[in-house]
């Protein structure tokens, strides 16, 4: 990979964005970066909390740089703590110098430092982000597929609007906690944080709709979705989030998402491979327009090892060759789905 000249090397560090008129920079070099003017930079600062945001400055001058969500990913029931990287830029005359793998380099490391031992991103370059150690982990793809291919579900469970999920009140615990259930049993989903809940609850852009499934005080799901305008008053539904506890909070949802065919004509979101809606559709009627890979790099073998769960028992040794924090090998042993991590 490229690495910064000797004299800009001594001169280019990274650090955080110490005031409003620094990240005033950042959010322009993000608008170049991104290609858009319009996409809320401030606000997603605020969300992602500005003690997050590092920048990288070389000779006196803001380059570029990023922020990182503080959350956890579930692997195997347990939680793991992890930094998202997001954010990233570079301003195009400064670019081809190595400064974005300068700062990912730091930001990884103090994530580490900190006792974080995952990181993870969506790529907008694979190369780049494979040069500081991360690599292919999961699929995110966008589908599309026509409301009126829906099952017709049912109206039996009671169904009900809500507001927002990020107040405090037992009703948006409960729904929390059915998102919670569910992400601790399919690995890879996150703990989200609060930028994250925001972010499902108040895009960036339009207005989201939450309905729940059930009495409040025993929700059985929730779908959260937002509408896309198109043309002669019809609209695409895009969902946010869907948690489905039950087979009644299905048949509910699919009753509330098919009310909508008079003018909503097709239903898109974001999935995986092997998409519970998709295996709900009674025909082959929804497609692909979007297939992306999410990544994930491991800044602390033996700790990311002992943190996550398991469900068999065994043991394993194994070397791991890491060119930024050194290689390491590893006896694992595990046993009643916890883990013991010896360094050889």
């Amino acid at each position: 990979p490229p690495r910064l000249p000797s004299r800009l090397m001594n001169e280019a560090k990274v650090r955080p964005a110490r005031d409003e008129g620094e990240r005033l920079v950042l959010e322009r070099i993000l608008e170049e970066s991104f290609g858009s003017d319009e996409l809320p930079w401030t606000t997603w600062m605020e969300r992602i909390g500005h003690e997050n945001l590092r920048v990288v400055e070389e000779g006196g001058v803001i380059r570029g740089g990023l922020g990182f969500y503080r959350f956890g990913q579930w692997w195997g029931g347990a939680r793991v703590p992890m930094i998202g990287l997001a954010g990233v830029g570079v301003a195009p005359d400064a670019r081809g110098r190595g400064l974005a793998r300068r700062f990912l380099v730091e930001a990884l490391a103090e994530g580490r430092a900190e006792g974080v031992p995952l990181a993870g991103l969506f790529a907008s370059s694979v190369a780049v982000y494979r040069s500081v150690g991360f690599e292919q982990a999961g699929s995110a793809l966008r589908y599309v597929a026509p409301i009126a291919s829906l099952p017709p579900g049912d109206h039996a469970l009671s169904c009900e609007p809500f507001s927002t999920l990020e107040e405090g009140t037992p009703e948006k615990v409960a729904l929390r906690a059915l998102y919670e259930a569910r992400a601790r049993r399919w690995s890879g989903h996150l703990d989200r944080s609060e930028a994250i809940w925001a972010r499902i609850q108040r895009p960036y852009k339009g207005i989201s709709r939450g309905y729940r499934f059930g009495p409040k005080d025993a929700p059985e799901g929730y779908v959260i979705y937002a509408h896309a305008p198109g043309a002669d008053l019809h609209f695409g539904v895009v969902l946010r989030d869907l948690v489905l506890a039950t087979p009644a909070a299905a048949r509910r949802c699919f009753a509330l998402l098919t009310d909508l065919r008079s003018l909503g004509n097709e239903l898109r979101w974001l999935g995986c491979a092997s998409d519970p809606l998709v295996s709900h559709l009674p025909e082959q009627t929804a497609r692909i327009t979007e297939n992306g890979r999410w990544m994930l790099r491991i800044l602390d073998v033996p700790r990311a090892l002992t943190m996550r769960g398991y469900a068999a028992d065994g043991e394993a040794r194994f070397g791991v060759r890491d060119a930024l924090f050194g290689d390491v090998g590893v006896h694992l042993s595990v046993k009643d789905g916890k883990a013991e991590v010896e360094r050889e």
